[in-house]
């Protein structure tokens, strides 16, 4: 008995399935169709570009945080200014990780200083840590022009 059973709810399963399936491919051939996300996505900017246009700006926005020529006329200031030097490090990063042109493991060397950037930007306990960001700083800095000679001796386009 319960062998029967057993097909039946299989057959009404089937059916089930039938009906679903017919029910979704209901409307016009002639409808338009919208293009995906992916289609209509325009192409970025290259990374290369992307980082001449960041180390523009810090050139003129800089006020010698970064580089240590300033820092002790507005401690806090700078401490922020690295934080956002960081932060633009990390957009670097994520257009690298976007970019679909480069081959597999193009960017390996950018990662290996971006890491160690990192690894000097999460030394300081937050925000508020003024003197740590502020004693991170000479590392933070020096692993940017790091990055910004890899990027220059790595084009891509």
């Amino acid at each position: 008995m319960t062998k029967g059973w057993g097909r039946e709810a299989v057959g009404v399963l089937l059916a089930a399935v039938v009906v679903v399936t017919a029910a979704g491919c209901g409307g016009s051939a002639d409808a338009e169709t919208k293009p995906t996300a992916a289609a209509t996505k325009k192409p970025g900017k290259p990374v290369k570009a992307r980082w001449d246009d960041t180390m523009e700006w810090w050139a003129t926005h800089d006020i010698g945080c970064l580089d240590g020529s300033a820092v002790a006329e507005d401690e806090e200031g700078c401490a922020i200014r690295v934080q956002d030097y960081v932060d633009d490090v990390r957009k670097i990063r994520g257009a690298m990780n976007a970019d679909p042109d480069v081959p597999k493991g193009f960017y390996s060397g950018a990662y290996v200083i971006i890491d160690r950037l990192e690894k000097f930007a999460g030394t300081p306990a937050g925000e508020g840590d003024t003197e740590g960001w502020l004693s991170a700083r000479p590392l933070i800095w020096m692993e940017g022009q790091a990055l910004s000679e890899w990027i220059e001796a790595h084009p891509l386009r």
